[in-house]
């Protein structure tokens, strides 16, 4: 059963997306706990089964290695003075869910057994046009066919190719496929063989792995479930049957699982961050400055004066870019970061910096230029856990969807900006999009007529497709030299916030600041640590900057 949490976010999805439908309830199921006799008897039947001692050592190992990973974060949080659950409960309560739908006008029905009586009776009372069956197990009709519509399911793979069970992405990894589908299909007794109503493929990329398929899926198959209401809430659905004989795959076993990933670790490639300077050197900074920077955190703890470190990076990609990084390395790092800083969103920052008061250690992420990858694979990690980012995007490449200059000096094809309607739809996700230039130009440049075009008409076109100001501008490459007296003087007089890229951090003041420092984000987990305490570069003010 999927956790309130993510039940939670696809409620506020629909009543976001879809104000058409009314969510009038949820059924929710609590599984049944196992006893112990219960748990033995599965223990001693599987140990006969070859492959299962070994997953069980290694079940043991990993339960090991998240108490050392705990222990780790433990001590990183001390290092930094900040608070526990710096970015509140990460989990929401049943009791939570609860509060949610009554807010929308809905109840909620729990029950052990989605198929007794008065769980069948609460669904029936609530007289629905469609049921939405949502990570449940196998339902009989009795139950999904209630709603005057029937109901609809979601299925992260290809049908009828690849009905059942299983990870995402398992079988058609095993199978060498290069994509796998996403599938609302309407629920019928036989598994996963009702008329599809929407559908959308997902390339398997080079360095996907199946965590990184299941955050992708799990974002696209919220995507097409809030669409698919509203097709039903609009009157517009169109099914289509499924054709061809179909095949139904049961879900492995545990360590029959672990077999399967070992021998796709073999077989595909991995993604390896780079690390940018030796780690003999960076060890060397961290002993030889890492105390001064612990006691500095905890009189910044005292004082309620932390740094705020807005990093700057470009896209997420399974796919080789010299500025990406993979979804499911990126997804790692944010753990990290959500367990050990405050993670803000750049406007939340930017109020904190003015107010004089940061009371956690503070970071903000931010993504440069507006690749195409990130509609998918950025929001993949910024739903799944529920945090901010912000994007500083180029409005005319949006219009053209011609790539982007460096990437075309650089030879680099296949990397498309995102179309404005992938940016509305991010936006009404919760991410945040300011400000780059109309093509990302190089504001080195003194022509005072072509700056106003590409520094003030790119609020403009930016405001008008979003419906919303903007507030904030990126220098693009944003060092000295592409930041010229009179780009500098256009970009004060129309925005409220303008932003380098000169890797200073950004300390809390009253006075009417207009300028912010960006930092690089480094891919390789130790220099990222190091480069938000400031012990990467050693020189924490910032160069000096032509203002």
């Amino acid at each position: 059963m999927l956790p309130p949490r993510d039940v939670a976010r696809l409620l506020r999805r629909l009543q976001r997306e879809a104000p058409e439908a009314v969510v009038p309830g949820v059924l929710y199921e609590v599984p049944r706990p196992r006893s112990l006799p219960q748990r033995l008897r599965i223990l001693f039947r599987n140990l006969r089964e070859p492959g299962y001692p070994g997953y069980v050592a290694s079940r043991v190992g990993a339960a090991l290695r998240r108490q050392a990973d705990r222990s780790a974060e433990w001590l990183v949080r001390m290092a930094h003075a900040c608070p526990p659950d710096p970015n509140g409960p990460q989990d929401l309560s049943l009791d939570g869910l609860r509060e949610l739908l009554e807010k929308q006008g809905g109840r909620l029905f729990l029950t052990d057994d989605m198929h007794r009586p008065d769980a069948l009776a609460f669904v029936r009372d609530l007289n629905a046009d469609l049921g939405l069956v949502y990570g449940t197990r196998i339902l009989k009709p009795e139950l999904f066919d209630l709603p005057t519509q029937g109901s609809i399911n979601i299925h992260k793979r290809k049908t009828p190719d690849y009905r059942g069970g299983g990870p995402v992405g398992l079988w058609e990894m095993l199978d060498r496929q290069t994509e796998i589908g996403i599938t609302v299909h309407k629920v019928a007794a036989a598994v996963d063989a009702g008329d599809v109503i929407r559908y959308q493929s997902l390339p398997i990329e080079p360095y996907d792995t199946l965590e990184s398929l299941a955050l992708k899926a799990d974002v696209v198959g919220n995507d097409l479930l809030v669409d698919a209401v509203a097709d039903y809430a609009r009157g517009t659905v169109r099914p289509v049957k499924q054709t061809g004989p179909g095949k139904v795959f049961k879900s492995p076993k545990p360590h029959v699982l672990r077999e399967y990933e070992a021998r796709l670790s073999v077989d595909r490639q991995r993604y390896r961050p780079v690390r940018g300077r030796p780690f003999l050197k960076l060890l060397a900074r961290f002993v030889l400055y890492g105390p001064r920077i612990v006691v500095k955190n905890w009189i910044r703890r005292s004082r309620g004066q932390f740094p705020v470190v807005i990093l700057y990076h470009h896209l997420i990609s399974d796919r080789a870019h010299r500025m990406g990084s993979s979804t499911e390395w990126f997804y790692r790092q944010m753990q990290f970061l959500m367990r050990t800083y405050r993670v803000a969103s750049l406007a939340d920052a930017v109020a904190m910096l003015r107010s004089g008061k940061v009371t956690a250690p503070t970071v903000v992420i931010t993504l440069d230029d507006g690749y195409r990858e990130n509609f998918v694979n950025l929001r993949a990690v910024t739903e799944a856990l529920g945090m901010d980012a912000a994007m500083f995007i180029c409005p005319g490449h949006m219009d053209s969807g011609e790539p982007f200059g460096h990437d075309v000096r650089d030879n680099v094809e296949g990397f498309p900006p995102l179309t404005w309607d992938q940016v509305r739809r991010m936006q009404a996700c919760g991410l945040e999009f300011q400000s780059h230039t109309i093509t990302h130009f190089d504001c080195a440049s003194t022509d005072e007529s072509l700056l106003r075009v590409e520094i003030a008409s790119a609020r403009e076109a930016l405001e008008q497709q979003l419906g919303r100001p903007v507030e904030s501008f990126s220098f693009p490459w944003g060092l000295g030299k592409n930041m010229s007296p009179p780009a500098v003087a256009l970009a004060r007089a129309s925005y409220r916030n303008v932003f380098s890229a000169c890797d200073g951090i950004n300390l809390p003041s009253t006075s009417d600041r207009w300028h912010f420092y960006r930092s690089p984000y480094p891919n390789d987990m130790i220099e990222l640590e190091l480069q938000i305490q400031q012990l990467l570069e050693l020189d924490p003010e910032g160069p000096t900057l032509p203002f």
